[in-house]
């Protein structure tokens, strides 16, 4: 008995597999990139689907400045994800890297770096600078991108300071031109002095700004029978220095106005805003004179407090009663209403501030000093004239430059404009075609392009693609197909660079020269160069429009609005099938990760920690639309759905070890996993194909859990005791192996490296080298037969383990396999089934109430079951089924 006793362990089919436990994630991360570039596994999935239909998902350039941070590593998760995914299904899919090369960032940080200012370069030398600075930061992305376990060898790339994609973007500028939609303009635009340049408002963010709050009166010095010569005009504006280029004051017809008299002065105010200002300014014993329409106040005219020039009352179309007084100052170079009412009315344009944010003699005698720190003097000289009603500090979203992150201005000056007018109607037709999938992005980039006329393309630079404009002797533009022509013939052989090497006639056809031709300064806006990748990159010459753009929500702006548009102009269409945006990476409390708050998550070090799976196992398992959070927490969320869903396939792969692959005819509970797996596979197609991985995450999850909590429970016993060849025990090993091969399909797009290493170990016939040449799941049709069939017993489960957790709790019984339960039920579909079995418990019967006890009852020494002595031999150790499989 001793010996029969010592040998029953050895008689289990226990599960037998060398897939380790550990994961060692952040090791096997690096040995299967060495591994797929090996094997050239990219190169090899491309050949095999060479001839099928082709999926691109379009690039969108990083700027190639710094250490990748948790966005890229986002983006280029999701974008790898789709790629793996689209390959798997059979679809030519080549990703085709990109980077941003030209530009203030770029500028910005090679000086930075270099502790330089460009005025310490010549023209030359600091592109120059700014290439290699550029061409390294690329080299140094790829590395870390490499980290992420990316589907590309990073052989085909492209940049935009390639010459060839530089020619192919002035061959757009040429078109525009030819089209009639380039013109150049005094307009007033975003000014950043710090960057000494225009902005295209994609490069503004608006962020806390405190401003001084005033009200100051204007002397009348031309007045009518309402309003009297020396009584006052109110205004209000936070930009007290902008009162220097002041020439007109707006009004609005729409609105009443009042004459009040306030200590022995008498101020025109609008009706509505009267007790908002007496508040501001602690107005006392106001008497109201007057009331009368702001067209009564058209023929006056005022001193201006600082210019002291005479100017006109004016009518304002963007006159509001929202704040201030109901009259709104003009300076017409420093606002774009401004600019409108100063040329509809040939007001007087008075420019007092030079590119670096200074006064210049028009700000009289606050000359030199930068635009700002002029605002307390100004208040000051104010409230000395007795011109300063109210004075008071507001923090309110200000715009600012996104690069050096200080406040900007609207400010008139000559820029190079794409008209957007003309093209309007085709843009957005263009884009009622691209496909979305949620209403809010096609809307939000709809809305952006209606509301926007104009597109300011000039920079003050010297790092980027020149606008290849030369002008006459008299300054005016000389617009010649032969010059463009000419001139980009030049840059498709020597690069942008000679627009600056050169001099004029050397760039000019030989019947332009000797003309004294001058050619412009200014570069191209960098969101014209990205916006131009669809017309020069052509994955293994696939040519736009492309399947998919997928950037973050602020490319609405930048990067989907100019490729858009550029697009519209070159082939009439959108460069995107398919648009998909995801939101930022913040903190895990929902915070701005910045270096001073100690809060950045760097996605170098996540990888280094946990491998790069658990990096890509967070970005699919977010609600990437919205902002995403990250932080240790979260990370251990997903290294536990992780843990999981590793030790549950180890278990299965341990369980199949003497399986080979034969299709079994499946029954009884079996035939239910086998129905919610297909169901799975079903649901998990539709998820990959709207992009929502999260729920690919969530119902792999369930699954898994509900897989190892129920089926893989009650089948230990089937599989561990049964003989070999038992036909349920077939269908279990059937079911693991199906589960698993659904698992490393679905997986493999978001877990690269570990389905690659679970392939290693899964016992398949014909392996292929690596497990992206898996077909990916199939769509079948979703069916619940065996669903419905089993509501009742799942039910009846509830019941009954509720029953014995209770009698566990009261210590009555140790575990569920010595209860015995009475089950009181009609339905005939219970009582056909191995109750005993599917609820692993000692025995099922039936009766007229639901009953859990513990009774006499004998145990098996092998199986570990219960039995009731009539079912049991009191002279063995082991029950009937344990002899007969082990034949004893």
């Amino acid at each position: 008995m001793e010996e029969n006793k010592k040998d029953y362990k050895n008689t289990l089919l226990m599960p037998q597999t060398d897939f380790p436990m550990k994961a060692d994630l952040a090791t096997k991360g690096e040995q299967y990139v060495a591994f797929w570039e090996k094997n050239k596994i990219y190169k090899k999935l491309l050949k095999r689907n060479k001839n099928n239909k082709p999926f691109i998902l379009h690039d969108g350039p990083p700027y190639a400045n710094g250490s990748i941070h948790c966005g890229h590593a986002l983006n280029k998760i999701l974008k790898d994800i789709i790629v793996r995914f689209r390959t798997m299904q059979g679809y030519f899919s080549p990703f085709e890297a990109g980077w941003d090369t030209h530009g203030l960032p770029i500028e910005h940080k090679m000086l930075s770096e270099a502790k330089k200012q460009a005025k310490d370069y010549s023209i030359v030398e600091l592109r120059k600078n700014a290439e290699d600075y550029a061409l390294k930061q690329i080299e140094i992305q790829k590395e870390q991108f490499k980290k992420l376990s990316l589907l590309t060898d990073f052989s085909k790339t492209y940049i935009t300071l390639d010459k060839k994609m530089e020619a192919k973007q002035l061959k757009l500028f040429w078109k525009m031109v030819k089209d009639k939609l380039i013109y150049k303009d005094l307009k007033p635009i975003y000014w950043s002095p710090s960057s000494q340049s225009a902005l295209a408002e994609a490069e503004v963010e608006y962020a806390d700004h405190i401003s001084p709050s005033v009200i100051v009166a204007f002397k009348v010095k031309k007045g009518n029978e309402i309003v009297h010569k020396n009584e006052f005009l109110l205004i209000w504006t936070t930009t007290p220095w902008t009162l220097l280029a002041n020439s007109a004051v707006a009004v609005s017809e729409k609105f009443k106005y009042k004459k009040i008299s306030v200590e022995g002065r008498n101020f025109v105010i609008a009706s509505d805003l009267l007790e908002s200002v007496k508040t501001a300014a602690k107005f006392e014993n106001v008497e109201i004179i007057s009331e009368f329409s702001g067209k009564d106040l058209l023929n006056l005219e005022y001193e201006s407090p600082l210019n002291k020039n005479i100017c006109p009352v004016v009518l304002g179309h963007h006159v509001t009663l929202e704040a201030g007084t109901g009259l709104v100052h003009i300076a017409p170079l420093f606002g774009e209403d401004d600019f409108i009412i100063g040329n509809k009315y040939n007001l007087k344009k008075i420019m007092h501030v030079e590119d670096d944010g200074n006064l210049n003699e028009n700000g009289l005698q606050f000359k030199g000093m930068f635009y700002d720190d002029a605002n307390p003097l100004i208040t000051k000289l104010l409230l000395e004239e007795n011109l300063l009603l109210s004075f008071s500090k507001i923090k309110h979203q200000y715009p600012h430059d996104w690069r050096t992150h200080k406040p900007i201005m609207y400010r008139a000056t000559p820029q190079w404009f794409v008209s957007l007018t003309s093209i309007k109607k085709d843009i957005i037709k263009a884009l009622k075609k691209v496909k979305t999938y949620n209403d809010w992005s096609k809307k939000r980039l709809s809305l952006m392009l209606e509301n926007r006329n104009t597109w300011c393309i000039s920079r003050q630079r010297s790092w980027g693609v020149p606008i290849t404009i030369f002008y006459d002797e008299n300054k005016k533009p000389v617009i010649e197909n032969e010059i463009f022509k000419y001139v980009i013939k030049l840059v498709e052989k020597e690069g942008t660079n000679v627009w600056y090497e050169k001099d004029s006639d050397s760039l000019l056809p030989e019947k332009f020269r000797g003309l004294n031709y001058t050619k412009e300064n200014d570069i191209m806006d960098v969101w014209f160069d990205s916006g131009s990748t669809s017309i020069s990159v052509t994955p293994s010459g696939i040519k736009a429009p492309f399947d998919l753009y997928l950037e973050g929500s602020d490319q609405y702006r930048g990067w989907f609005n100019s490729s858009l548009i550029n697009s519209v102009v070159w082939r009439g269409e959108s460069p995107f099938k398919a648009l998909l945006s995801h939101g930022f990476v913040l903190d895990g409390k929902g915070q701005k990760m910045s270096k001073s708050k100690g809060n950045v998550v760097d996605p170098l070090e996540v990888v280094k920690k946990y491998g790069s799976d658990i990096l890509r196992l967070w970005a699919a398992n977010s609600e990437y639309t919205n902002d995403v959070t990250i932080d240790e927490k979260i990370l251990q969320q997903n290294v536990e759905i992780y843990r999981k869903i590793r030790n549950t396939i180890k278990f299965m792969l341990g369980g199949i070890s003497d399986f080979k692959f034969k299709v079994q005819k499946l029954d009884s509970i079996h035939a239910l996993i086998y129905e919610r797996l297909m169901n799975l596979e079903t649901n998990i197609l539709s998820y990959y194909e709207q992009y929502k991985f999260i729920n690919v995450i969530k119902d792999i999850n369930n699954f898994i859990i509900d897989l190892s909590s129920y089926y893989i429970s009650i089948t230990k016993d089937i599989l561990y005791l049964n003989k070999k060849d038992d036909c349920e025990r077939r269908q279990v090993q059937y079911i693991f192996y199906q589960t698993i091969l659904v698992l490393l399909k679905a997986l493999a797009p978001i877990l690269p490296t570990t389905t690659e290493e679970i392939y290693k170990y899964f016992n398949v016939e014909n392996k292929e080298i690596s497990v992206h040449f898996l077909p990916f799941v199939k769509n079948r049709k979703l069916t619940f037969i065996e669903e419905e069939k089993w509501k009742s017993f799942f039910a009846l489960k509830d019941e009954i383990y509720k029953a014995i957790e209770e009698q566990i709790k009261a210590q009555t019984i140790k575990r569920s396999n010595e209860c015995f339960v009475t089950v009181k039920t009609d339905d005939k579909f219970i009582k056909s089934l191995p109750l005993e079995k599917l609820l692993m418990v000692a025995k099922v019967t039936f009766g007229n109430e639901l009953k859990v006890e513990k009774k006499d009852s004998f145990k098996c020494l092998r199986c570990w079951n219960h039995f009731e002595e009539k079912d049991f031999n009191k002279d063995d150790e082991i029950c009937m089924r344990c002899k007969e499989v082990i034949n004893v």
